[in-house]
């Protein structure tokens, strides 16, 4: 009878086992499959040596985009170590990389935000009139904008790639309408081929968040609006009264059907060390109007409400204090079944009010299901990530392994992690690991990636020392 019992105690054992050496091979298998490769754009990047809030200025999360494609051509902006803007492009799959110096403008114009790294380039390409769009070196002071001539994104192999294509560094989108004080520049291609231009007016703490429309048609901007206020009233717990504040957005998307989705947190006049809540909001014609999570319209541009604010109903996802030490500007993107999804890093437990460290945080996972927000911890930490779903709605999330957020980045491996829809994204696993250490925050490609399944990934190389120039370099991994 012993023996019979450790016989089969003995088999059980040996299936468990080689089960589990199996999923182990696969998993490791699967990883080692996930084949890169690298293009360098510029050998000579700028690095910030003494930079205000850190020494990265290519590849910031806030940007949107610093990559970006369109018609089989992709199109890169960055910061060359001379300061200049630049601008490149390249046949896709993997043709050579063609580079435009914009010479006649450098970084920074105000020489007090000579090292502010969050002075980044922000690209956008309206398919309508095959425009591209610059904005770039602003945080807090005035615009800085360039457009190129139309019709070079339609048969880009035809245009002779130059700095003459780029029109002057103008300080308006609207003729007689100067924008003063501009920062986080984000512009986003619409479904039916125009262009959005969001930016935060005003400063960290006492801003809106404003809404300019361009006509591909007419090649013009118009209906500048604010459709995020930061007037209001709110109780900080440990601050006291605000009567201002300033919402910083997560990158914004469009959904397949065409609606945009936008998620934010809130920070305080009265509490510049951290943010709070986490919100949500969608609109169904392109930012005009906007509805809450119970699917009523709550603003309309125009109209007596036209701006959200800190007293709008319906459009809290999570309410976290400033002790929950939450990052602003992360990332959100909307699956096939149109459901949203929001990752944000923050404490595991709620703390001082502050920011909270690399060893004590978490990337939370918060997803709408009916009427509820659903939170999942991921076992994974980095610095700001982005977010992508395919067409199965699996969820991908792509960062640097930073070891902690000192401002003087040490550099760390690019991850890319996967949850898998059918098991409501319970089971975070690690897909893919650079042997390269990038240093800043990763821009993806999302228009190629819903296209051709392929990330598009801007990277820049660890500086030899602190403020030397590096390479900037996109990696192409297949999934």
């Amino acid at each position: 009878m012993k023996k019979s019992f450790f016989l089969k105690f003995l088999c059980a054992f040996f299936i468990l086992g080689t089960c589990l050496i199996k999923y182990s091979y696969s998993q490791d298998e699967f990883k080692n499959k996930l084949k890169s490769s690298a293009s360098v754009i510029d050998s000579s990047g700028l690095t910030l040596k003494n930079g205000l809030y850190g020494n990265i200025i290519n590849g910031q999360s806030f940007q949107q985009d610093a990559l970006t494609s369109y018609g089989g051509w992709q199109y890169i902006t960055y910061y060359d170590a001379e300061r200049h803007v630049c601008v490149g492009r390249r046949k896709l799959p993997s043709s050579k990389w063609e580079i435009v110096r914009l010479t006649d403008y450098r970084f920074s114009k105000n020489k007090s935000q000579e090292n502010d790294g969050h002075n980044t380039i922000s690209i956008g390409l309206c398919q309508k009139d095959g425009t591209i769009h610059l904005s770039f070196d602003q945080h807090g002071g005035g615009l800085n904008y360039r457009v190129s001539k139309t019709g070079i994104l339609e048969h880009p192999e035809k245009v002779q790639w130059e700095s003459t294509l780029f029109n002057p560094v103008i300080n308006y989108l609207e003729k007689d309408k100067p924008v003063l004080a501009i920062s986080y520049p984000a512009f986003i291609s619409t479904p039916q081929g125009n262009l959005l231009f969001i930016f935060r007016n005003g400063t960290s703490g006492n801003g809106d968040c404003i809404l300019v429309s361009y006509d591909g048609s007419k090649s013009k901007w118009y209906n500048t609006h604010t459709f995020i206020s930061g007037k209001g009233e709110y109780i900080d717990p440990n601050a006291g009264k605000s009567t201002a504040r300033n919402a910083y957005l997560n990158n914004v998307s469009f959904d397949r059907l065409g609606r945009l989705h936008i998620s934010w947190t809130w920070r305080e006049i009265v509490a510049s060390k951290g943010n709070r809540d986490i919100c949500y909001a969608y609109s169904t014609d392109n930012g005009n109007s906007w509805l809450d999570q119970k699917n009523a319209t709550i603003t309309t541009s125009g109209a007596t409400k036209e701006s959200i604010d800190t007293q709008t109903p319906n459009v809290l996802v999570k309410s976290l204090s400033r002790g929950w030490g939450m990052i602003n500007q992360q990332s959100q993107t909307i699956d096939h079944n149109l459901t949203p999804h929001i990752v944000m890093s923050h404490r595991k437990e709620e703390g001082l009010p502050g920011w909270s460290r690399m060893d004590d945080a978490l990337y939370f996972h918060y997803y709408k299901m009916g009427e509820n927000w659903i939170a999942q911890k991921i076992p994974f930490m980095g610095n700001r990530p982005k977010l992508l779903a395919d067409k199965n709605n699996n969820l991908y999330l792509i960062f640097i392994r930073k070891g902690n957020f000192d401002f003087i980045n040490q550099g760390a491996p690019l991850v890319i992690v996967k949850a898998r829809s059918k098991n409501n994204w319970t089971d975070w696993t690690s897909i893919y690991e650079s042997k390269e250490h990038y240093f800043n925050e990763v821009q993806v490609d999302t228009k190629r990636w819903t296209a051709d399944n392929v990330l598009s990934i801007m990277g820049q190389a660890l500086p030899i020392n602190v403020g030397a120039a590096s390479a900037i370099k996109v990696i192409d991994i297949k999934l």
